[in-house]
């Protein structure tokens, strides 16, 4: 029986160091890069030079920095080549543009709104309008001439630009 239990740890002992002996390969992950680039600093510096409490974040894509203007909160988001795609900002209900008061008066009676926010691109400015009625919440894009922008529709649509160009 002794002569069992030593042969029973004897293999034992052979089968752990097989094992730490195996060579593993080393995985080498790609290196994401954490640090903002000096292109996008500068084009957001031109762009918001009196900014505070800048705080960056990396996205796929691209950039995106929150920071305080004029005592406002913002987001802008930036590409990866430092050239700046939209910014955006929460505003009151009662700065909405008097045409898109009108739309959400018509169309959206049963609605109460919850969140406005304005954004604007280089291909101009829309709003989102963040809606409840009842237990539902949905989220309205809207033109500033009061148009609702197809769910489907960007900021960067040439149909938007030629939309945005109506007011």
């Amino acid at each position: 029986m002794k002569s069992f239990k030593l042969l029973l740890v004897l293999s034992m002992l052979l089968i752990t160091i097989s094992c730490s002996e195996q060579k593993t390969e080393e995985v080498h992950e790609p290196e994401v890069t954490t640090t903002v680039l000096d292109n996008i600093k500068s084009a957001f510096s031109e762009k918001y030079p009196n900014a505070k409490d800048v705080e960056w974040k990396q996205e796929e894509g691209g950039w995106e920095v929150e920071f305080e203007l004029d005592g406002i909160e913002y987001e802008a988001e930036y590409d990866l080549d430092g050239e700046w795609l939209k910014t955006e900002h929460e505003i009151s209900e009662s700065e909405l543009p008097e045409m898109i008061q009108n739309t959400l008066d018509g169309e959206y009676t049963a609605y109460a709104i919850m969140e406005v926010e304005k954004y604007d691109s280089r291909e101009g400015a829309y709003y989102e309008v963040k809606l409840r009625k009842g237990g539902d919440i949905e989220e309205a894009k809207f033109y500033p001439n009061g148009k609702i922008m197809a769910p489907k529709d960007n900021a960067n649509s040439d149909k938007e630009h030629s939309e945005m160009d109506n007011d």
